[in-house]
Order: structure tokens, then sequence, then C-alpha cells
């Protein structure tokens, strides 16, 4: 429903790269909102769903499925106190991805069933507070995916090139 417009681009992306998803139980969705507290919104569960466990390769490198998921409060207070960040986390967030270990993104629990995303990256040294990154949980995924499918594309046409 959310992610409809991302799951369509995806079928672009497959047959280019060869990837396939690998979603999450609900048992684990419901198992993962036990964990934190909260029910997820609506996008996000879908996204679980769709490749919680793993893109097959989309999002490779980041920390965003399953097996990271407990571990991203931790690991972002490590970045965040390695950079002296001067803000705090805010309360009521999901961190829901990390990407080698110098940026991180959330989300309000309260903001929706597609929710605006936040983000953090150490590159920006001086950073005391969280920027709105998207409008949206389903952009972010959109996002990720046009990325890669232009990545794909781009190292395709690379190879016919050589």
């Amino acid at each position: 429903m959310y992610l409809d417009k991302a799951k369509e681009r995806a079928k672009n992306l497959y047959p280019l790269t060869g990837w396939k998803p690998t979603s999450c139980t609900h048992e684990e969705v419901e198992e993962l909102e036990r964990w934190c507290g909260h029910r997820f919104p609506e996008a996000y569960r879908e996204f679980l769903l769709w490749m919680g466990r793993s893109g097959g390769g989309f999002l490779a490198g980041s920390d965003c499925f399953y097996r990271h998921l407990k571990d991203l409060p931790a690991a972002a207070l490590e970045l965040l106190a390695e950079d002296q960040f001067t803000g705090q986390l805010p309360a009521n967030i999901f961190i829901f991805f990390m990407h080698q270990g110098y940026q991180l993104n959330f989300f309000y629990f309260d903001d929706g069933d597609d929710p605006p995303v936040y983000w953090y990256i150490e590159e920006i040294p001086t950073r005391v507070a969280f920027t709105q990154l998207y409008a949206h949980f389903s952009d972010f995924i959109l996002t990720e995916i046009e990325g890669h499918i232009k990545g794909a594309i781009n190292y395709s046409m690379r190879d016919e090139v050589d």
C-alpha cells in the first residue's frame, strides 16, 4: 500500500541485479514491536514484510534488516558519543537504518503510518540536532531503490563499453 510505487520500481531492479528480497514473518514483526514497546507505522511494517530479513543485495552495507535492528540504539549512541554530539536522541523514535557506522536514520512512532525520516551523519561535525531527510518513510525507500537502479544501469553500461 504505502510502498506500492517502490515495489513496482523494484521490479526493474531485480532483473538487473538478480537480487531477491527476503521478508520477515508476521511473528518476527510482532516480536520486534514487543521488544521496542510500540506498533510500527504501517509503511515500516510493509517494508519488514517485504524485505525485512534481506534486500537480497539492496541496501547492502547498511544495517537495516531484522538481524541488526536490536543493535542499532547502542550503535547510534556510540556514534553520537564519538562525534561529541551535543544533542540527545529523542524519545519515542525507532532507529531503523545505519550505514557504515557514520549515518543513522529514524522515525517517530507517533508521526503517522508513513512517517517522516530523520537523519544524522558524522560528516557534519557541528550538528546539534537531527534533520528531516524525507517527508515519508516510503520516500526514503523509493529514493534508495531509484539510486540502486541508476547504479545498476551505469554498471551494466560500463561493462558494455569495456
